[in-house]
């Protein structure tokens, strides 16, 4: 059997030459066009983290200013019941003391922001997609910030489960407000409650109030309580609605589209 060598004259020097020039050239340009389009995905996803952030920032803006005119409403009324509570007393009877009580003393709400973007931008590190430093420090700015409201409200919670929801139950008389516990609407109760009418006429509106200084007692229960709203608006909700506006500020200039 005979075999056939194919015959094929040497290479040159220029001929490798030309072969690595080609496949360097090759490599490179794959390399550059691999990198040109994760920096455009990249920048696609930066816009859509950013997009979505800022529509949660401004839903959270909306909340937060419902959530702080309620606070004054009922930071109002606490501060109403101190004063009745030094210049009248405790009297089982005091139909305004009660109202004021229902409104500001026996809730404690506060806001609750939408962080499942920022959470996800900050735990996955998809941060490193915001080239704008300045923006990037922006976000985890305010991150830190919501963690410094979430720890002020646990102590806002702590005073009022520790001090609040006690004095209600032992001296509160929440018979009055049945037909809220039964389903009708915390304005019409509150409406009712106005007008000197509510669900157990002729009961005490508040019990065992024979308790000596007990209205002395109550009243700075309810400074320490007012105490505790006003450092959280001061020192930690102006803070973050600085830092949020800031946020969206400079998401809008930076994506104005």
């Amino acid at each position: 059997m005979e075999v056939h060598h194919p015959h094929h004259p040497p290479k040159s020097l220029k001929d490798y030459a030309s072969e690595f020039i080609v496949i360097f050239v090759a490599l490179t340009l794959g390399f550059l066009v691999e990198n040109q389009r994760e920096h455009y995905i990249e920048g696609l996803r930066e816009k859509e983290l950013a997009k979505s952030l800022l529509k949660d920032l401004a839903a959270d803006s909306v909340d937060f200013k419902e959530f702080q005119e309620l606070r004054i409403i009922e930071r109002k009324s606490v501060n109403q019941a101190i004063k009745i509570l030094e210049n009248q007393g405790l009297k089982p009877t005091d139909t305004t003391l009660y109202y004021h009580f229902i409104r500001g003393v026996f809730i404690w709400r506060h806001p609750e922001f939408r962080q499942a973007n920022l959470d996800q931008i900050i735990s996955s590190g998809s941060l490193r997609y915001f080239k704008n430093d300045t923006l990037a420090k922006a976000i985890s700015d305010l991150k830190m910030q919501l963690k410094r409201i979430e720890y002020r409200q646990d102590r806002e919670k702590e005073y009022f489960y520790a001090n609040i929801q006690p004095w209600v139950v032992n001296h509160l008389n929440l018979a009055h407000v049945d037909a809220h516990r039964n389903g009708l609407s915390r304005t019409k109760m509150m409406a009712l409650l106005e007008q000197n009418q509510s669900s157990a006429p002729g009961k005490p509106y508040f019990l065992d109030t024979q308790h000596q200084n007990l209205g002395t007692q109550t009243a700075n229960m309810l400074r320490g309580s007012d105490w505790l709203m006003n450092v959280t608006e001061t020192g930690y909700y102006n803070a973050y609605k600085a830092k949020s506006y800031q946020l969206r500020k400079l998401i809008k200039s930076n994506f104005p589209d």
